[in-house]
Parts: structure tokens; C-alpha cells; sequence
């Protein structure tokens, strides 16, 4: 019976070889894929990919790459971009001859169950990660093994099992441990793809802005959420909403029997419900200017529903939380722009404001206005003019005011946070910091890069309680005004160098080591504690994807 189900699944992959149908399945945010798309998109290739919206789905990425062949475009690119389109290639063998396949043949569909092994092999010593820090030199795998449906290339389904030790070091970590185990499900979403519209239901990540690692609304600093969405896709405008339900949280009563008029401490009630929803619409001016709009919500409370008034994608949030008198909300918007110009060139920044104070009548109006933005410049083959090609450079200034994401205390569960990670820029709020980063391809195989930070946080941020001197101070009045310092309380200061070489021979496997010193002042929020870190960290990566049709 073995020998018999191995001949008949031979016969199908002979019978449909390569181009069996393909899922539109979304492509994780640590694959390296992402790094490949933004140096080609800062080239001018691939533009048709938003840079706006991710993950990106893999039959998407396979267009994108489809029409730049068919545009004759790619044996005129600089060496390094050549090298790293044919990776991508590569990548998308399957999805591009599935495309193929359908020229000739429209009515091509078949269904494929997808089978996937990652894997992530690191060791590590000192800070080598976003909230991530081994205090000894200790083996850090990363496996995701996954599982795929899909059916007449319109409905996909998808899921995976992930181990993954980096948790063994994440002190923000709050899911449980199994046999000396971490583990988590990374994505499994149902997902329902058109040429003008894509839903999707499930945990699946997502990310909108122009900066790197996300905008000042929804970003993978969290990991996945558990969501639904709708992506509206047309050349010149690309529309996206979601709702999402997320971890519960306390409540807090105020404590009557102090003075301040909203304290800092209280009373805990039962959990509060939250959700957390959003839209952005993007216009594409010609493939070289990119501009957004967005706004999102969060709101929930103890037992409290979804509101079908909050969560509507037509409606202007701000406007619904004034006009119904929605106390139990926090609503953010902002705006977005990128620009693709002069060739080589990509500037870019995310701005967002939430609870303006427009007044200054009353000692409540001296809030100081919460505001989070980013802006950045990223270029590439800045040495073509001597003859090399693959130097690429990105420059990027993060600002998020105290405050943002928060509330106050008693709706402690409307801060913009998933469990105990921000939703938007990973350092949540109330800090500053500008970021260099640089890189060369030196041979198709082999790139170096290198990067510095300076990043100022302040104490009182997103994870701490919410606090409101202007009004708990008896020396601030309307009169005298209120301004603090940001970022505000002690404020930890880190002065970050990082050297690293990546070795990828094909796209399914390489190899990448660096080395990271960090200097800290005030480190851990300590006044006057200084301490410098020396950290490193060798990854090496290994991918491998069946697509087995049977239909």
C-alpha cells in the first residue's frame, strides 16, 4: 500500500509538476524576503508591492516579480539587485510557473496541501534580540513547521507549530512552558483571495507604514493577532480594515479616599474585553509617490461586546467617539507618505496624533499632546558612480510622546498593548532614537552591514501607570501652563554599534553572524548606573516548502 500511495503522489507531481495551484499564503516578518523587496523597491523595482501593507501574500509578490520580467527590466539592473531579484526568483519557482501555466491556460486551478519546515538555529550571548537577553551563551532554536490548504487558488487555509527558545530569554514572556518547551501558533487564518479583494479570519500578523518595523498604528512588534480583515487591492488605491480581540485585561475603580482627582492607584475589577480596529486607505501616484490615511480604535471593557459603531470602516472614529460619547475608546489618526524619487532614493515618514488639546480653559486642557512620528531616507547603490553596486544606506528618526497608547488607570486595558508587547513601534512610547544602518553586497553570496543607535527612553512609558501632574500638581495653573521633559522620568540612554556578515548561497538556506556593543547610561532606569554590553549572535537558516497537488 506504501509503495502504491508514493507511486500515485509521483504521478501527480509529473502530472502537474510545478505549476499546481499555489495559496496565497502570507510570508512571516522575520523572512528575509522583506529585506530583499525594500532594496529592490528603493531601486524602483517591484513597486506594484504597497510598501505600505504588510505581510505580503506570496501569489502577490509572484505578480510583482512576473511583471518586472515581462517589463525586460532585469538584465539592466546594478549587479547586486540582479543577485538579490534572482533569489526571489528562486523562491517563487513554484508561484511563477503556476502563472505561466495560466497564460496559456486561464482555466488552470487545482487545489495543493503545502507542507513547510523553517527553522531558525541561533546562539547568543548578551542582547541579541528585541526584548530578548541571554545571560549566557545558550542554543536559541526557532522551528516552525507548517501546513497549508488550498482550494481553486481563491481559499487557502493555514497553520503552524512553532518552537521557539528566544522566549527562554523575552523577561516579557507570559505564555506557558511544556517540556523544557516554548511554544506558540504563529499564524492560522482562513483566507478567501480575488484579484480585487482579499478577507482573511484568524491570527495572522500585520503591519502598515512606511518605517522600518512598522507605523505608529499596527506593526509585528506583538506578534500575530487573532483578527478579521479586508483588503481592498486596485492599482491607484489599496484600502485595509481589521478588528482584532486581544488578551484581557483589569479594570480599575478609583480610589475615592484620596485627594488627586485621578489616582494612581485603585481597585481591581473583573477582566475587561478588547479590540482593537483600524483602516488606512493608500493612492499610488505613478509608482513613485505613495500617500496614506489611517485611523484605529481601541475600546472594550468588562463584558463588553464588539461595537458595531466603533468597528465600521466608513465611519471617522474621532468623530464617533465625540458625537455618541464613547468614554471606553482611545482613538488615534494620522497620515503617511512615500516617496520614490530621484531613482535610487526613498523618503518616507508615519505621523499620528491622538487626543489633540485644542483649549486651554481649564487645567485638564494642559494635557500635553500625545504624538508618535517617524522619518526616513533610504538609498541604494550609493557607490554606482565609482563602479560598485550593493551599498545600500537607511536613516531613520523615531519620536512617540508619553502618554500615547496610554490611559488612565481605571482603563488601564486600553493601552495599546497585546499581552505585555506595544501593537505599534516596539519601543511603545516616550522615547526618541535615530538609527544608521548600512550594507554591502560584495559577491552574490556574501553581504556586510553595519549600524548605530542612539535611543532615549523614558521610565514612565507605555508599561507604567498613567500619570497627570498638570492636574495633581497645586503649582500648575491654566495660567503658568504645564511642560515636562521628554522623554520624562529617568531616562535610559543606549549608544548601540552592530557589525554582522550574511553568507546565502539560495534562497533557502544561509548563515549570518554579528556582534552588538552596547553602551548604556541610567541603564535599566537606574540614575547614574552605567554598564556596557558586548553582545553577539550566529544565526543559520533553513527553509523547506512541498506544494503536493491533488486535484
Amino acid at each position: 500500500m506504501k509503495k502504491i500511495t508514493l507511486a500515485i503522489l509521483a504521478l501527480l507531481l509529473i502530472q502537474f509538476g510545478s505549476a499546481a495551484a499555489q495559496g496565497n499564503y502570507s510570508i512571516p516578518p522575520d523572512s528575509w524576503i522583506y529585506n530583499a523587496i525594500q532594496q529592490l523597491q528603493t531601486g524602483g523595482y517591484l513597486l506594484d508591492l504597497s510598501p505600505g501593507f504588510r505581510p505580503y501574500r506570496r501569489m502577490e509578490v509572484a505578480h510583482a516579480i512576473q511583471n518586472l520580467i515581462k517589463k525586460q527590466k532585469v538584465t539592466s539592473m546594478p549587479a547586486a539587485d540582479r543577485w538579490t531579484f534572482e533569489k526571489l526568483e528562486k523562491a517563487f519557482s513554484s508561484e511563477l510557473d503556476f502563472l505561466r501555466a495560466k497564460e496559456t491556460r486561464p482555466d488552470t486551478s487545482a487545489a495543493s496541501f503545502r507542507f513547510g519546515e523553517e527553522d531558525f538555529l541561533n546562539v547568543a550571548k548578551g542582547y541579541y534580540g528585541q526584548f530578548k537577553y541571554a545571560n549566557n551563551t545558550e542554543f536559541r532554536p526557532l522551528i516552525r513547521t507548517e501546513f497549508g490548504f488550498n482550494l481553486g487558488n481563491r481559499l487557502t487555509l493555514y497553520t503552524d507549530a512553532t518552537v521557539n527558545q528566544t522566549l527562554k530569554d523575552d523577561t516579557l514572556y507570559s505564555g506557558s512552558t511544556k517540556f523544557g518547551l516554548d511554544a506558540l501558533n504563529q499564524q492560522s487564518y482562513i483566507e478567501y483571495s480575488s484579484r480585487y479583494l482579499d478577507f482573511t479570519f484568524g491570527r495572522d500578523y500585520l503591519s502598515w507604514g512606511y518605517g522600518n518595523g512598522g507605523g505608529p498604528i499596527v506593526s509585528t512588534s506583538a506578534g500575530p493577532l487573532d483578527l478579521a480583515s479586508l483588503f481592498i487591492k486596485t492599482k491607484v488605491m489599496k484600502a485595509n480594515w481589521f478588528v482584532a480581540q486581544l488578551n484581557q485585561m483589569p479594570e480599575f475603580t478609583p480610589d475615592t479616599s484620596s485627594y488627586m482627582p485621578f489616582p494612581t492607584v485603585g481597585v481591581p475589577d473583573p477582566l475587561a474585553n478588547r479590540y482593537y480596529t483600524g483602516s488606512r486607505i493608500e493612492f499610488n501616484i505613478n509608482d513613485k509617490v505613495f500617500a496614506g490615511v489611517f485611523q484605529s480604535a481601541m475600546f472594550g471593557g468588562p463584558n463588553a461586546p464588539i461595537d458595531l459603531t466603533l468597528i465600521n470602516p466608513m465611519r471617522a472614529l474621532y468623530e464617533t467617539k465625540v458625537n455618541n460619547h464613547i468614554n471606553n475608546a482611545d482613538v488615534n489618526v494620522g497620515l503617511d507618505l512615500s516617496v520614490f524619487w530621484p531613482k535610487n532614493y526613498n523618503l518616507y515618514c508615519d505621523f499620528m496624533i491622538s487626543d489633540y488639546q485644542v483649549d486651554h480653559k481649564t487645567k485638564g486642557d494642559l494635557k500635553p499632546n500625545p504624538f508618535a512620528f517617524d522619518v526616513g531616507l533610504r538609498a541604494t547603490n550609493l557607490l554606482s558612480g565609482f563602479g560598485l553596486s550593493g551599498t545600500d544606506g537607511d536613516l531613520q528618526f523615531n519620536a512617540v510622546s508619553n502618554r500615547n497608547y496610554n490611559d488612565y488607570n481605571w482603563s488601564s486595558y486600553l493601552k495599546v498593548m497585546q499581552g505585555n508587547y506595544p501593537i505599534a513601534y516596539p519601543y511603545g512610547n516616550d522615547f526618541w532614537d535615530i538609527d544608521l544602518q548600512l550594507s554591502q553586497w560584495l559577491t552574490y553570496d556574501w553581504k556586510v552591514s553595519a549600524e548605530a543607535l542612539h535611543l532615549e527612553h523614558g521610565s514612565y512609558n507605555i508599561s507604567s501607570p498613567y500619570t497627570m501632574p498638570w492636574l495633581t500638581d497645586p503649582n500648575v495653573t491654566v495660567q503658568t501652563g504645564y511642560s515636562e521633559p521628554f522623554p520624562y522620568g529617568v531616562d535610559q540612554i543606549e549608544d548601540m554599534l552592530k557589525a554582522s556578515a550574511m553568507y546565502q548561497p539560495c534562497p533557502s538556506l544561509y548563515g549570518k553572524a554579528s556582534l552588538i556593543y552596547s553602551q548604556f547610561h541610567n541603564y535599566k532606569y537606574s540614575f547614574g548606573l552605567n554598564r556596557g554590553v558586548l553582545s553577539f549572535e550566529l544565526t543559520f537558516y533553513y527553509d523547506f516548502t512541498a506544494n503536493i497537488p491533488f486535484s
